[in-house]
């Protein structure tokens, strides 16, 4: 579970004229996304939150701004997040890809190319830490 507050601020500057990588989450499970949207935004992203693998190709075709998408493997309806993630990895190569499961175990070799994975439960500050890292990658 994601704790507040724990993720990297920026001191000194104001938050309304700053601006702030945009985050594609894709969670189903409310309380997640939640939790994932609260904490990224206190760590100074703007979360754009979903719940399945379809909202999550209509906010890539609406936006252009999206900079990282953060998935969870499991997904309702017909794609989950790993069939995502490679989606996105062919039509939108700028996009920093991070998938996250608590309940299947992800092997290197099943993420597209230049993608990372993080185990749940995580915290706030080891999110926050490979979202910095993708965006840099």
């Amino acid at each position: 579970m994601l704790r507040r507050g724990t993720g990297p601020r920026r001191f000194g500057s104001s938050r309304m004229t700053e601006r702030r990588p945009v985050v594609l989450v894709v969670e189903d499970e409310p309380l997640i996304l939640i939790h994932s949207h609260l904490a990224l935004e206190d760590a100074g992203y703007l979360p754009i939150a979903v719940a399945s693998a379809g909202a999550a190709l209509d906010a890539l075709r609406e936006r252009g701004d999206v900079e990282i998408m953060f998935t969870d493997v499991r997904l309702p309806g017909g794609m989950d997040g790993l069939a995502l993630a490679r989606r996105v990895r062919q039509a939108y190569p700028h996009v920093a890809i991070v998938v996250t499961s608590g309940s299947q175990r992800v092997e290197p070799e099943m993420l597209p190319r230049g993608a990372a994975f993080v185990a749940k439960p995580y915290t706030a500050a080891q999110i926050t830490r490979m979202l910095e890292r993708a965006i840099a990658a």
